[in-house]
C-alpha cells in the first residue's frame, strides 16, 4: 500500500499536532509494515523535521521538485492523509481517496476535496466548530480542542480492524 502523508496546511488553525502525526506513522508501520509511505511538505522548517522522520521511520519525502511531479507521485498512491489543504485537493484532482483531518475549519464550508466522501473526513463535533472558515483565526476556547484527535481514528479509516 502506498499512502502519502501531507502533514501541513498554511494555517496553524489546519494543522494536526505534529506529535500526533508521528504517532500516526508509527502506527501505520506497525499495523502494515509493508506499507510505503510518502511525505509531501514544503520547505524550510518542514523539510528539516520531515528529513528526521524520513531516517527515524523509513519513509520518503515525496515533495520539492515541482507540482507537475508531486501530481505524479500522488497518482500512485492508495491513500492520502491531508489536512485541510492544497495537498488534499491535489490528490483529489488526480483520483485518489483523501483522509482528511479537519479542526478550526469544516467540510460543510465547501472546501472538501472534489470527489471525496464525508466518511474519509477526520473531525471532532463540537459547537465553534468552524471557528475560521480558513483556519486563520485563533481557537475561540484556546485549547484547539478540535485538533484533540486520536491518531487510532486517522488509521482505523485505512487499515479498518
Amino acid at each position: 500500500m502506498n499512502i502519502g502523508i501531507a502533514p501541513f496546511a498554511a494555517h496553524a488553525g489546519k494543522i494536526y499536532p505534529l506529535e500526533r502525526m508521528e504517532k500516526v506513522i508509527q502506527l501505520l508501520k506497525t499495523k502494515q509494515p509493508d506499507c510505503n509511505i510518502y511525505i509531501f511538505c514544503g520547505k524550510g522548517k518542514e523539510l528539516e523535521l520531515m528529513q528526521e522522520w524520513a531516517k527515524k521511520y523509513d519513509i520518503e519525502i515525496a515533495s520539492g521538485e515541482g507540482i507537475r511531479a508531486d501530481l505524479e507521485k500522488i497518482k500512485q498512491l492508495d491513500v492520502m492523509i491531508s489536512m485541510d489543504s492544497a495537498n488534499m485537493h491535489l490528490a483529489s484532482l488526480v483520483g485518489v481517496r483523501v483522509v482528511s483531518i479537519w479542526g478550526a475549519t469544516h467540510p460543510f464550508a465547501g472546501f472538501l476535496g472534489w470527489g471525496q466522501k464525508m466518511e474519509d473526513c477526520v473531525q471532532r463535533d463540537l459547537p465553534c466548530r468552524p471557528c475560521s472558515i480558513y483556519g486563520k483565526k485563533p481557537c475561540l476556547r484556546g485549547d484547539m480542542a478540535c485538533m484533540d484527535i486520536n491518531p487510532e481514528d486517522i488509521i482505523s479509516r485505512i487499515i479498518p480492524d
